[in-house]
């Protein structure tokens, strides 16, 4: 029978040690088990027990090597983790150095007072879980690339730096600016750390997406994508030869186009692929624009409309303000038409002669009434030999700078005589004032009430009121005729002749001289007449006028 005693290790201040407690189990267990085992000739309740005791002893043998084998391996782990904590510790400089101080106050504190060592390991076992959490975990930031998780990163930043660093080896190779298109995302999370970004994966990835057919060239007119194209040099011969359509036969100086157009090179993907034949289908077709027109002498909405392809009912839909009837000189309209998408500028040097108008010097003669005037010297044009740069867009004049002036015949100055003498009273001012006070009645035209055309207009009034000259002149007929009834019918000598009909009194005679506003007849109802008015008519070079051209109403 061996002894226990033997086995036993010194012990360690006050008790002993967990080896020895440990060996003694064992001597304890293999005693029981071989008393079982040698007392077969024990009967009754004493050799049942011995029995069972042998067997449990031998279990308890058997479970405590299991648990040693499970201890010893979490020891290994516990090992590794101390060994990358330590590891991590030598780069973490601050952390090594609040961990030192921390160990320095526990072994104070175990040294000092024996009966605390519970609270000193427990100081311990938090140190540990702190290094071994700061080693493995913390806060960072999840890395997704196309909703895919690549890892692990503390700062945003170093993704950041190696995309631009991939970017800036990409444009080296292609030889131009690159962005690269990808979806890259963080997310705050508790970081593990032994799950950090693998940055060789992420830059193949980003390698990957580079896409080869990304390297285009976009046109541009007016900052408006047309199209892209992988050929620069088939955009500019497509420019070329639109420019060259739309060149007129002549010494060029210059010929580009009026908008802003650019070839921009691009790695994006943006702007869809266009083929060549399409784009110039487009740049060389018309497309709608509004445009301001400004009315010049002798224009009318209709003839506005005519001049530039619309009806007056567009031009009013543009226009909501606009009176048709009434338009002046210098007002500005908006118009619609048809414009080239592309317009093309065109700098041209022509040479010309140029007329150089003559002067038109005035003298006074007192002997000739202030309305008349002739010429005593007929003037001449003189001339001059110009070359100049022309500028068109689109065949319409734009700009046009003279290079060189040479005048190779100069004006002859005109001498014009002017009368100063005062007017007879009697003599024509060429302006015509209203006949009577009478309501207007009736115009200019055909009357479809009394199917005729109407040769003047009526002003109605009362039998006898006044009826007085419409401009100075010499009376030429005073007397009856015919449908008008009593007339009266003044030459102004100008070319310009007035008649006053249906009158019921007649207060001057042929042959007298009278001035614009003296009283020549009186309203009546004479002659082919339906009331009291006064038929008025003015007659150019014996053609009737409207009335209302002249006066107003």
């Amino acid at each position: 029978m061996l002894s226990v005693d033997s086995y036993v290790l010194p012990a360690k201040r006050g008790g002993r040690t967990l080896r020895s407690r440990w060996v003694k189990l064992k001597l304890h267990t293999r005693r029981l088990a071989t008393i079982g085992a040698n007392a077969v000739e024990l009967r009754g309740l004493l050799g049942h027990v011995a029995r069972i005791l042998s067997w449990l002893g031998w279990l308890g043998l058997l479970l405590g090597n299991l648990v040693l084998r499970l201890l010893r391996k979490l020891w290994d782990v516990v090992t590794d983790l101390a060994g990358d904590a330590a590891g991590w510790l030598l780069k973490n400089e601050t952390l090594r150095r609040e961990l030192h101080e921390a160990w320095h106050q526990v072994k104070s504190l175990t040294q000092r007072r024996q009966n605390g060592r519970g609270a000193a390991m427990a100081l311990m076992a938090s140190a540990t879980v702190m290094i071994v959490s700061s080693c493995c975990f913390g806060l960072g930031f999840e890395v997704k690339m196309d909703g895919q998780s690549l890892g692990y990163v503390e700062d945003p930043q170093q993704v950041t730096q190696l995309v631009e660093r991939v970017e800036s080896r990409i444009s080296e190779y292609l030889n131009a600016p690159y962005s690269l298109d990808v979806n890259l995302s963080y997310s705050m999370r508790y970081m593990d750390r032994t799950e950090p970004l693998d940055e060789e994966l992420l830059e193949q990835r980003l390698f990957a997406s580079v896409d080869d057919e990304s390297r285009r060239y976009v046109l541009k007119v007016d900052d408006e994508s047309i199209g892209a194209c992988e050929s620069r040099t088939a955009l500019e011969l497509m420019l070329r030869r639109i420019l060259l359509n739309s060149a007129e036969n002549a010494t060029q100086v210059n010929t580009g186009f009026a908008n802003k157009v650019e070839i921009v090179e691009t790695t994006t993907s943006t702007v869809s692929t266009v083929p060549i034949a399409e784009m110039e289908k487009r740049l060389t077709a018309n497309k709608e624009e509004t445009k301001v027109y400004t009315v010049q002498s002798g224009d009318t909405v209709s003839a506005i409309g005519q001049r530039h392809g619309m009806t007056v009912s567009e031009i009013k839909a543009l226009n909501p303000d606009l009176d048709e009837a009434r338009i002046n000189i210098g007002q500005e309209i908006l118009l619609s038409g048809a414009v080239p998408y592309l317009s093309v500028q065109q700098t041209i040097t022509e040479s010309y002669v140029e007329a150089i108008p003559f002067e038109t010097l005035i003298e006074y003669d007192d002997s000739m009434y202030k309305n008349k005037s002739k010429m005593k010297v007929q003037g001449v044009n003189g001339s001059a030999d110009v070359v100049a740069d022309v500028t068109y867009v689109n065949g319409q004049e734009t700009a046009r700078e003279v290079l060189s002036y040479s005048v190779t015949a100069e004006p002859v100055s005109a001498v014009k005589i002017v009368g100063t003498k005062a007017l007879p009273r009697y003599m024509a001012t060429g302006k015509f004032i209203k006949p009577s006070n009478g309501r207007f009645s009736s115009g200019y035209g055909y009357r479809p009430n009394l199917g005729d055309k109407h040769t003047g207009v009526d002003f109605a009034g009362a039998t006898g009121t006044n009826i007085w000259a419409s401009d100075g002149g010499v009376v030429i007929h005073a007397g009856w005729k015919g449908n008008y009834g009593y007339c009266v019918i003044i030459d102004h000598q100008n070319g310009y002749t007035t008649y006053y009909a249906h009158c019921s009194k007649l207060l001057v005679k042929r042959g007298d001289k009278v001035a614009q506003g003296d009283i020549i007849a009186k309203v009546g109802n004479t002659g082919r007449s339906y009331g009291s008015h006064v038929h008025f008519e003015i007659r150019k070079n014996g053609k009737t006028q409207n009335p209302l051209n002249y006066i107003n109403k």
